[in-house]
């Protein structure tokens, strides 16, 4: 059998000394392998749910929508808070009635023409559509200027709307539309939450 170490070598370490010091880099490499096996990256950080601001505002084409006001008005709109205060009588609901205030302006160079932009629908979170009551109109004040031709840099035009609406209706967010600029006028709608 031979000898695996020999005691005597010509002019260098002995090879059982070479032997411990190939050991030990084998075994510390070993170390190191099975360390950065444990050590699986840290899971990169959840993102938390970004979350959204309300839209209160829209653009659509050269037409800036934005709120102005919501109010729940109960399930009553009083005759003498009407524009026809001495003869309009009481409306009720077993609901409640929502205004909507919104103004449209014009951001762009040329004139928007009329009935190309307007407040349309009102949505809850449950994705109920409620349509304006035509019942509210008497409500529905003299400056009220929906669809109106929005000139370019003027003041924003405000229109109002009276909805009937579920009491269980929460997350109300109503629909705005205008349609695009030449040549497709193709007809563009968002949403803008009322805070209700």
């Amino acid at each position: 059998m031979k000898k695996i170490f020999k005691n005597k070598t010509k002019g260098g370490i002995p090879s059982f000394v070479l032997f411990i010091i190939i050991g030990i880099i084998v075994i510390i490499l070993i170390i190191i392998i099975i360390n950065a096996f444990k050590k699986t990256p840290p899971p990169p950080p959840k993102e938390e749910p970004k979350s959204q601001e309300p839209a209160y505002e829209a653009v659509i084409g050269d037409v800036k929508f934005k709120l102005k006001e919501a109010k729940d008005f109960g399930n009553i709109l009083k005759g003498p808070e009407s524009k026809n205060n001495q003869s309009q009588k009481d409306i009720m609901t077993t609901e409640r009635f929502i205004e909507v205030i919104i103004t449209a302006e014009n951001i762009g160079k040329e004139s928007v023409g009329i009935g190309t932009w307007s407040l349309d629908d009102l949505f809850d979170k449950e994705e109920r559509r409620f349509i304006f009551s035509q019942e509210t109109s008497p409500w529905i004040p003299e400056e009220s200027r929906c669809g109106d031709l929005l000139k370019p840099g003027f003041t924003p035009t405000s229109c109002t709307k009276i909805y009937e609406v579920a009491n269980i209706s929460t997350g109300l967010k109503v629909k705005v539309s205008a349609r695009s600029a030449k040549p497709s006028f193709a007809l563009e709608e968002a949403f803008i939450n009322i805070g209700l």
